[in-house]
């Protein structure tokens, strides 16, 4: 595949996974909010953890929704490298993580997201940091593709709340040279360590295609936010 028909597959990948999902839109929120009958039994305890326990936590629960969800999306694949859900296509393996941000720590999801090592090819020129994905795999040459939902969440007095959910498509490593080291950023560890945040707010389109369509997808926005999503994700001005 040439540049231009990586993105197009990006493009065509993420457009199937976001008809897909607002498809059942009412599924994946009722799903997601499935905790809710137990919270009784589990909120005192998520409440009392650090807040990375709580993000972890929130979003383990989160995963078994969208396995579920992801049933019929393709074959899955058991390799140890890669994301929490790994499918087969004709054409692509398909990488989908599940990342959960708390709405008062925009360091995770204004514009950008941690992406780990085993979660992208993406690897500019010059660049230290680890990234552990083939740009294409050997197995009939079969182009890697990564993609990230986004779940940002509050925690009430009893509870805790969706407050929007993104979906994001990171580009292909092959495409490093179109979209350089902007839409790169250090990741926790600097730029020497695994993986990096995806800085997508520097450039949120598929800049190859025709009339260049959004790499970023809003599938749900609660009602409290939705006059502001664009600024709470660094698109404002995009």
């Amino acid at each position: 595949m040439n540049k231009e028909e990586i993105e197009k597959w990006e493009n065509h990948y993420l457009n199937r996974i976001e008809y897909d999902l607002k498809q059942d839109l009412d599924k994946m929120l009722k799903g997601l909010k499935s905790k809710d009958k137990l919270k009784k039994d589990w909120f005192h305890i998520f409440n009392s953890a650090d807040k990375k326990r709580q993000n972890s936590d929130f979003a383990r629960g989160a995963e078994r929704i969208y396995y579920w969800l992801f049933n019929q999306f393709g074959t899955p694949n058991s390799s140890p490298i890669g994301s929490d859900m790994m499918f087969e296509l004709y054409n692509a393996f398909i990488h989908i993580d599940v990342k959960t941000a708390k709405i008062d720590n925009t360091s995770d999801y204004k514009g950008k997201i941690p992406v780990g090592e085993n979660q992208t090819n993406y690897k500019p020129a010059g660049f230290d940091f680890t990234v552990n994905l083939p740009t294409k795999y050997s197995y009939k040459n079969k182009i890697c593709l990564t993609y990230f939902i986004n779940i940002i969440y509050d925690i009430t007095e009893n509870n805790v709340e969706i407050k929007a959910i993104v979906l994001l498509s990171v580009p292909n490593g092959e495409l490093a040279d179109v979209y350089g080291e902007k839409i790169v950023e250090a990741g926790k560890t600097g730029y020497k360590g695994k993986g990096f945040r995806y800085k997508y707010s520097e450039n949120p389109y598929f800049e190859l295609l025709k009339d260049k369509p959004s790499r970023v997808r809003i599938l749900y926005v609660d009602n409290d936010i939705k006059d502001n999503i664009e600024e709470l994700l660094g698109l404002k001005n995009a």
